[in-house]
Formats: structure tokens, sequence, C-alpha cells
């Protein structure tokens, strides 16, 4: 019997009260506003019908190279630390492995996020989790040249997989992921909790809820577009539940979340 149980996180808006760049990277390679840095970023690939998370890292390498910057892991990793997260984040890893614990379960916690690997690994939360799974770059003499790996919305889901049978690396090879394994060794979908909060999770949402899991879509507070998404993914069936991104032990999602993992492990 498996005695651990995966939460799955998307980043921006999910636990980040915003997108990641817009907490430093996109002011050093001079804007303001994230909309705008993202359409410049669309707007350096658009001819080419680049794939979004392509084109978002065509973006960093561009505009770092019209302002003059060198993109290395230390340089992005300087903007995950003063990324600001949605109200009891910080306390809320150490809280849940707490409930985890009492009933002889290990709890762990991973990113799937189609934003940028080095930056979140900067951030003061990526000790938490087992793994980053995100868009990362390959380097040449420790400088960024091209994309190493490419998290979009429906490529998301492989990860899942990754943490159900444990094969959490070698990225680059299918033996392992795609390999047949005694169905005692992979993690049954009801220890499997997805949080995300758009349209680019909703496949994750999807595979999560249709095999027995926890699917939840969150949104910010006192946002009542984000709200409305989030209420649309529920009601048309894409995720089990909708709740405010508010991760304090008073709030709604921290209630349906530690009541699922208690009935998890009191059911196996």
């Amino acid at each position: 019997m498996q005695k651990r149980i995966a939460l799955l996180y998307d980043f921006d808006y999910t636990l980040a009260h915003g997108f990641m760049q817009q907490f430093g990277l996109m002011q050093d390679l001079g804007y303001n506003d994230i909309g705008e840095y993202f359409k410049e970023c669309e707007r350096l690939a658009h001819d080419n019908e680049m794939d979004m998370c392509l084109s978002m890292l065509c973006g960093i390498l561009e505009l770092a190279k019209r302002n003059g910057k060198v993109v290395t892991k230390e340089y992005l990793r300087s903007f995950g630390k003063d990324i600001e997260y949605y109200q009891g984040v910080t306390e809320w890893f150490d809280k849940i492995n707490a409930i985890g614990k009492a009933y002889g379960y290990e709890v762990e916690h991973y990113v799937i996020s189609s934003g940028v690997k080095e930056i979140i690994e900067g951030s003061a939360i990526s000790k938490y989790f087992k793994r980053i799974y995100a868009n990362f770059f390959a380097y040449k003499q420790g400088v960024a040249f091209w994309p190493s790996q490419v998290v979009n919305y429906t490529s998301k889901t492989q990860y899942i997989f990754r943490v159900r049978k444990n094969v959490l690396d070698d990225l680059a090879s299918l033996d392992k992921i795609n390999a047949k394994m005694p169905e005692d060794e992979v993690l049954p979908f009801k220890n499997i909790i997805y949080l995300g909060d758009s349209q680019t999770d909703i496949p994750s949402f999807k595979v999560i809820k249709n095999s027995g899991g926890m699917s939840i879509c969150v949104y910010e507070g006192n946002n009542d577009d984000a709200r409305k998404v989030a209420q649309k993914c529920f009601v048309e069936g894409r995720c089990n539940y909708f709740a405010e991104a508010d991760f304090r032990e008073t709030s709604d999602l921290y209630s349906v979340i530690s009541d699922y993992i208690k009935t998890v492990c009191k059911n196996n």
C-alpha cells in the first residue's frame, strides 16, 4: 500500500499572487506592465506560430540581449526571492505535512507550471517541493542559449504520471515513464490532489478528476473574472471543486484539502 499523498500545484495565480515574471524580471528587462511584457514576447514569435511557452522563453533571451543582460541560472533565480504569495502559503506546507504524518502518510508537494523553473527555484517556498516541473533553459558555459524543457497546458499531464510512477527524473527518456509497472507500485489517483487556476490547467484537472483524484480550481479573492473562470470549470465538470486561493487554516480551501487527506488516509 502506498502511504503517500501527492499535491500538485500550478504556480502563477495558484500559489503566487500574480505572474512570477512581474516580481523583478520584467522590470529588469524594461517593462512595468505584465501585459505589455507578454505581448512583446508574443510579438517576437508571432510569425512562427510558436508555442506560447517557447514564445515566453524566446522573449526572455531576446529582451535580455536588447538590454545587455546575461541570462544565467543565478540571474533568473534572483527574481524568485520577491514573489508575493496568497495568504497562508508560506505556512501551508508544514501544516499539511503534519496532517499526513498523524496518519502515517508522507505528503509530497510538486510544482507543474508553465512558468520558469529557475525563478521558482529562487523562491522562498522552493524547499518544500520534491520536484519543480516547469520551463527551463539549456546552458552553455553557464549562459542560457535554448529551451531545454517546455511545459505547456497539455504536456503538464505527463508529470502527473511521473509522480504516480515515481519516475521523477530522466526527462529525456521515454523508457521508464512508459514501462509497465505492478499496480501496487503506482500511486493511486485518489491519493493525488491537483490545484490550478485557469484554462491551462483543464487537461490536468480532467485527468485527475476523471480518474478518481481531487482537482480544485482556485481563484484570486476579490477578482470576479477569476472567480467566474473557476466556477465555469466546476460547472462544466472539469474539476471537483473551486475555492478562493486562501491557504490559511480558516479557509474553505484548507478545510476541503485537509478533510480529503484525512479521508484518504482513513480509508486505505
